[in-house]
């Protein structure tokens, strides 16, 4: 199968350093074009409860409600992560262009397995690169888990880069 466009979902794990070396070298291999996504996940409802009435703005009321400001912290919050990730997104793009490698990057706020499907199907992706932490259970529940997302909702073919704690248990023979 040949790759034109690689797709590598980026987050700050420990996996992202062998997830960014795998979407590289596979990008190398089949001379692709290489885009790395990075999303940061709104954790907090903006429509939560408020003592504000529900006509006009927080400030039409004349003061911010609780939930006003928790969502302008947040979105404060959200701006410099998405501008951290962007920094660290453009050096590893210099790195893959030293290698031969053309390489994008966005960094986005949002689900990250809605954005790395969507980003895929808009620029018509060949592959999708993700790691998977190795979440089961209640933890996966609760959590949820972005590479299964992505596994079934992803409109090419997804390489997923299997995290630590689950190729130990593997090993251990406590997976199934």
């Amino acid at each position: 199968m040949e790759y034109d466009r690689i797709l590598a979902a980026m987050d700050t794990s420990s996996l992202q350093p062998i997830v960014y070396e795998q979407a590289l070298a596979t990008a190398k291999l089949h001379q692709a074009e290489l885009k790395l996504l990075h999303c940061v996940e709104a954790e907090i409802n903006p429509m939560g409860a408020s003592t504000v009435p529900s006509v006009g703005t927080p400030l039409d009321a004349g003061y911010l409600s609780p939930a006003a400001i928790d969502f302008e912290m947040a979105q404060q919050v959200w701006e410099a992560q998405i501008a951290e990730a962007k920094q660290w997104l453009q050096k590893l793009c210099q790195t893959a262009e030293q290698q031969g490698v053309k390489a994008t990057f966005e960094a986005e706020l949002g689900d990250p397995g809605h954005q790395v499907c969507n980003l895929a199907q808009n620029w018509q992706a060949d592959l999708i690169v993700v790691g998977r932490h190795g979440r089961t259970g209640l933890k996966e529940f609760l959590l949820g888990s972005v590479s299964n997302h992505i596994v079934h909702h992803a409109p090419c073919s997804v390489l997923v880069i299997q995290g630590e704690a689950v190729v130990s248990e593997a090993s251990n023979g406590l997976t199934h």
